[in-house]
C-alpha cells in the first residue's frame, strides 16, 4: 500500500503539511514515497497529521494516487475503534468536499473593435423560452379525490395512481402504502393534500421521475465501459448501487466507495472469476475490499446482488 495510518511511537516526526511536531501517541498518516536521497530505490515515509493530510489531498492533481477509502490505509484495522471513527469522519469530510462543484470563474470578454477603431457593441442573446411539459397535455390524475380526505384514503389514492403509472414500488403493499402516506404528510397545507406534489416526490424517491406525465427525465450518467466485456454486468451493478446510496439513502461515503469499486472492475484486463481472490492476497485489486468481494462472489454465483435487488423495489433499510 502507498499509505499507512498509526499512532506515533515517539515525537521525532513532523507534519509535512503544517510543519508542526507530531507528538507521541498522536494519530498520523504516512505517505510512502521513493527516497530521493538514496540510489538503491529504497522508500521513505512522509508523515502528516490527520486533518492536514486530507487538506493536502484536496490540492493534488486528479491523477495523483490518493486515499479514497479506509482500505487504502495500511494498519487501519490495528487502530482503536475511537481512532477508526476519527479517520472515517475525516475521510468522509474530504470526499464530500471533493464532490462539491467548483465555482466557475467568469472570464472578462475581450473587447473587439471595428475597422475605424471603435468598440463593437455586443448583441444580447435571446433567452430560449421554456417549454413546459414538452407539449404533453395536463392530466388530472386525481380527479374526484377529495384533498381533505383521511390520510388512509389519500394514501390508497396515491398508491393506485403510482401503480397505474408503473412506479418502482416496494412489493409489500403495506410498505408501499406507508411510503405514499409519508410523501402525502410532507405535502399537506391547510389541511389539504397536494397529491401531484406527493406523486412527484414519490417518483423521485423511487427513481422514476420520468413516469409522471409531463415530467422530463433527467439524463443519467452511464456506468463505465469494462475493458473486459465479461465484467460489464458487475460494473453496472456496483454503479447502480452507488447511485442508490447517493440519491435514496444519502450516504455519500458508501456511494463513492461503490463507484470506486465499479471503476476498479471496469479497468481490469482479465475476467473476474472470484471476488475473494481480488479482495485480498497477491491478486488484490486496489479499491476492492472484503465486503465488495463478497458481493462480487454473490453476483458470480446467482447473477444478482441481494442488496441491489432490495434497493430496486424500494427497500432501503
Amino acid at each position: 500500500m502507498n499509505f499507512v495510518v498509526e499512532i506515533a511511537p515517539n515525537a521525532r516526526s513532523k507534519c509535512k503539511k503544517s510543519k508542526t511536531k507530531i507528538e507521541k501517541g498522536e494519530l498520523r498518516i504516512g505517505k510512502i514515497v521513493p527516497n530521493t536521497f538514496a540510489d538503491d530505490g529504497s522508500m521513505t515515509t512522509q508523515w502528516f497529521k490527520l486533518e492536514p493530510f486530507f487538506e493536502m489531498q484536496m490540492r493534488q492533481r486528479k491523477t495523483t494516487k490518493k486515499v479514497e477509502s479506509t482500505e487504502d490505509l495500511d494498519k487501519f484495522d490495528e487502530l482503536t475503534e475511537e481512532n477508526q471513527t476519527r479517520v472515517n469522519k475525516a475521510l468522509e469530510n474530504y470526499l464530500t468536499e471533493r464532490e462539491k462543484p467548483k465555482p466557475k470563474v467568469k472570464r472578462a470578454k475581450r473587447k473587439t473593435k471595428n475597422e475605424d477603431g471603435k468598440e463593437k457593441k455586443s448583441t444580447p442573446k435571446k433567452k430560449k423560452a421554456k417549454i413546459e411539459n414538452e407539449g404533453k397535455p395536463n392530466v388530472d390524475l386525481f380527479a374526484g379525490v377529495n384533498p381533505e380526505c383521511t390520510p388512509k384514503e389519500a394514501a390508497k389514492a396515491l398508491l393506485k395512481v403510482a401503480e397505474e403509472l408503473k412506479f418502482n414500488l416496494p412489493k409489500d403493499e403495506t410498505d408501499a402504502t406507508i411510503r405514499c402516506g409519508q410523501q402525502l404528510m410532507g405535502n399537506k397545507t391547510d389541511g389539504k393534500f397536494d397529491f401531484m406534489k406527493a406523486l412527484k416526490s414519490l417518483a423521485n424517491e423511487m427513481q422514476c421521475p420520468e413516469k409522471v406525465p409531463g415530467q422530463k427525465a433527467k439524463k443519467k450518467r452511464p456506468a463505465p465501459v469494462a475493458a473486459m466485456e465479461e465484467n460489464q454486468g458487475l460494473v453496472e451493478c456496483f454503479w447502480e448501487l452507488g447511485n442508490f446510496e447517493f440519491k435514496n439513502r444519502g450516504d455519500k461515503f458508501k456511494g463513492i466507495n461503490y463507484h470506486k469499486v465499479c471503476r476498479a472492475l471496469a479497468g481490469l484486463d482479465f475476467k473476474v472469476t472470484s471476488g475473494a481472490a481480488i479482495a485480498k492476497g497477491k491478486k488484490k485489486v486496489a479499491g476492492i475490499g472484503a465486503s465488495s468481494g463478497k458481493k462480487i462472489d454473490e453476483y458470480l454465483e446467482t447473477g444478482k446482488i441481494d442488496r441491489l435487488e432490495r434497493f430496486r423495489v424500494g427497500d432501503f433499510s
